[in-house]
């Protein structure tokens, strides 16, 4: 029956209804109201939102544990279907008419558990069977003695209110607690690589002073680790003739052919390593203090970042870190490289140097640009008993800016100058020049173009500083 102005009025949508979804088959009604408690329970669940409905199995049994219904806002309707059927033919159905009783606003669903239920049943030697006391528990009609009186041969059933704490499942596993598991004893001369403990990794400070000389535990190390005299005496004599040195550097300059994890015991014995400051990131031999000596400012480090500037940027990979797994049943480690890397690169930067990472680290020493090296020259000489500056050490303010200003543009330079003697290999800067072009930017570019009035300017603060000394 399809919904028109000429039914309208059989419909009744003003009416609003609740809904009970029962859980089991409902036969008597009445019965079905009396395990929800009445009608009365029933109309006072109605009247408080928050309250949820009780549904008793056994109504007439005290000690029954009810399960609990729940009750939520809902949108639906409740439709009164007239279907007829024939005698002659039983699977014969044609639905007469339709019509809406109501609107259904709110809905009661029993979905969590319901308690554990417990039944006054005991044994009897008497009879040799279990029976239920009910009737003798409970008190039925007045009783004028009192109820501690009663026969010894009825026994006390006193359960609990609930038995259970929650009413709905919960998703977690129970189990025991791990245990933790008994360590294997360590491999002579295998120690892992990010948990050195034996180095002494000083902070830069201004007052504290220095490591004098390695800890027991490093030289202990050169004996549990199979070292040669050889690499000892390399490394040793790297330092007698430069006190500070980034791991990267003291191989590539040195030529040393010792792996990484060796190279990780003989320093720790040899030089300490300095966690920030203007000299992070290098090992410093022990004994000597750059804050002292103002000929240690070569040794500072620069971190030099190649900008993004057209296509520039595509042509210089990012550095990919090497992965080390370290087999603790051989004391073995396997390093393996992606795409055939080399564990290091070179660390000195010269006119023909194009960096093989966006982020690259340099000490100012291995900066081979006569630009560069005559700043550092004219860096004048400081006072006796003044002391470096905890940020950029013995070096003016702004001069690794004005360095990465004058070493990217020997970059671009290079990338330039490659990409017209490779194109194939170099051919995203092709269309650099034509993109600043069109597109106006060549301010950024032009920004190298103006090194000389930031060099003009950094003269000009170094011969102040030469003329407040001599005054």
């Amino acid at each position: 029956m399809e919904y028109s102005s000429k039914n309208a009025h059989e419909h009744e949508f003003h009416r609003n209804l609740v809904c009970i979804v029962y859980p089991g088959i409902v036969k008597n009604p009445d019965r079905m109201i009396e395990t929800l408690g009445g009608i009365r329970e029933i109309s006072n669940t109605f009247g408080q939102e928050k309250r949820r409905l009780e549904l008793r199995f056994r109504p007439e049994c005290i000690y029954s544990k009810p399960a609990f219904g729940d009750g939520r806002p809902a949108t639906g309707l409740l439709l009164k279907v007239k279907v007829q059927r024939r005698k002659s033919q039983p699977d014969y159905r044609s639905i007469s008419s339709v019509q809406i009783m109501g609107c259904v606003r709110r809905c009661y669903n029993f979905d969590s558990l319901c308690d554990f239920q417990q039944l006054p049943a005991f044994y009897l030697p008497a009879t040799g069977r279990v029976e239920c006391l009910y009737n003798e528990i409970v008190p039925r009609g007045a009783h004028t003695s009192s109820p501690f009186e009663k026969p010894h041969s009825t026994p006390s059933f006193i359960p609990p209110v609930c038995f259970s704490r929650n009413d709905s499942m919960n998703t977690f596993v129970l189990r025991e607690p791990k245990k933790p598991r008994k360590a294997n004893p360590p491999v002579d001369g295998c120690h892992r690589r990010r948990r050195q403990k034996h180095g002494i990794y000083h902070t830069f400070s201004l007052t504290e002073p220095i490591p004098e000389k390695a800890t027991a535990m490093a030289l202990n190390m050169l004996n549990a680790k199979v070292v040669t005299g050889i690499e000892m005496e390399q490394v040793r004599h790297a330092f007698l003739t430069r006190p500070i040195w980034t791991k990267n550097a003291l191989i590539s300059i040195n030529k040393l052919e010792c792996s990484s994890q060796t190279l990780g015991v003989i320093l720790p014995s040899i030089a300490y390593y300095y966690v920030n400051g203007p000299w992070r990131g290098t090992w410093v031999r022990y004994g000597y203090d750059p804050r002292k000596h103002f000929e240690a400012r070569v040794y500072q480090l620069l971190d030099f970042r190649v900008r993004s500037i057209g296509s520039v940027h595509e042509c210089i990979k990012i550095k990919r870190l090497s992965r080390a797994k370290v087999n603790y049943r051989t004391a073995d480690t396997v390093t393996h490289y992606r795409d055939d890397e080399q564990q290091f690169v070179n660390s000195e930067f010269d006119e023909e140097t194009v960096p093989p990472y966006r982020v690259i680290y340099y000490q100012y020493c291995d900066i081979h640009l006569k630009k560069v090296q005559d700043m550092l020259k004219k860096v004048p000489s400081p006072k006796s008993g003044t002391v470096c500056d905890e940020r950029n050490g013995w070096l003016p303010y702004r001069f690794d800016d004005q360095c990465r200003n004058i070493m990217m543009e020997i970059v671009l330079n290079n990338i330039r100058r490659l990409s017209e003697e490779h194109p194939e290999s170099y051919g995203a800067m092709e269309s650099v020049e034509e993109e600043d072009d069109d597109e106006g930017d060549e301010g950024e570019l032009s920004g190298f173009e103006v090194d000389e009035e930031d060099e003009d300017e950094l003269e000009g603060m170094m011969d102040s500083m030469d003329d407040s000394i001599t005054d």
